[in-house]
């Protein structure tokens, strides 16, 4: 511009002298130089402003990204930890899958076994227990039941029938004599599950558990001894005695 400047000039000093027309087109181009500088100067100025602008919208949208930037990051470590801990729920799911089916195993053998086992339990107690094992399911894969319902009928189950093999037991009930079809009132002395003695009407006997249940022998001699076991039991005699009855040690035999 500088340059641009002096040779205007030198050409305005050249042409001082010249003719008119002359000057005149020296002084045209000077005022179109004129407009042109300061067009230049306004654009430079508009620039300057436009640049400190764009320089500040520059710095907002580098801390925004900047900003965006530590918030994906952030998010993808809350990613990584979900991702881990849909993994770990994974494993526990297939480790509670794996359980259950333990558990499952084991409640459809212990369901078959006491049903097998109920026709072998005292009478008294399979009428104590009857709506209990009404609860359990006849097929694992029809009932409707879950798996702590059934566990607790399996537990109730274990658990009255222990207990009745820890004591000494007195029942009565209506049932026919041995070998006869006359029904009578028993009363019966259960030891355990495994032992019983019965005092009937002109009769008294004992009792062992066969292969289809509760075996009962006719044996009246057995009944004075058979009534004082009872008076004990019942609180009616505390006078310690021994009293000797036969016992069933294994199917067939009785000593």
């Amino acid at each position: 511009m500088k340059r641009l400047t002096l040779a205007l000039m030198s050409a305005y000093i050249s042409v001082a002298s010249a003719s008119p027309e002359a000057l005149d087109d020296v002084r045209t181009t000077i005022g179109e130089w004129a407009t042109a500088e300061k067009a230049i100067s306004r654009e430079s100025l508009q620039w300057q402003e436009e640049r400190v602008l764009l320089e500040d919208l520059l710095t907002v949208a580098d801390k925004r990204v900047a900003k965006l930037e530590a918030i994906i990051e952030e998010h993808e470590g809350f990613v990584s930890t979900a991702d881990a801990k849909r993994l770990e729920l994974l494993d526990q799911s297939e480790r509670v899958a794996a359980d259950v089916q333990q558990i499952e195993s084991f409640l459809v053998k212990m369901e078959r076994g006491l049903r097998e086992l109920k026709p072998r339990l005292p009478e008294p107690l399979q009428e104590e227990l009857e709506p209990v094992y009404q609860r359990l399911p006849l097929q694992a894969d029809e009932t409707t039941l879950g798996l702590g319902e059934r566990m607790q009928s399996v537990v109730n189950l274990l658990g009255k029938i222990r207990e009745f093999d820890a004591k000494i037991s007195l029942s009565e009930s209506i049932r026919a004599l041995p070998g006869s079809e006359v029904e009578v009132s028993f009363r019966t002395l259960w030891i355990g599950l495994g032992q019983a003695y019965y005092l009937a009407p002109n009769d008294a006997g004992y009792g062992k558990l066969g292969t289809a249940g509760w075996e009962w022998h006719s044996q009246p001699e057995l009944a004075a001894k058979i009534q004082e076991c009872i008076a004990l039991v019942e609180g009616r005699s505390t006078e310690p005695k021994l009293i000797e009855l036969p016992v069933a040690l294994k199917e067939g035999a009785v000593k």
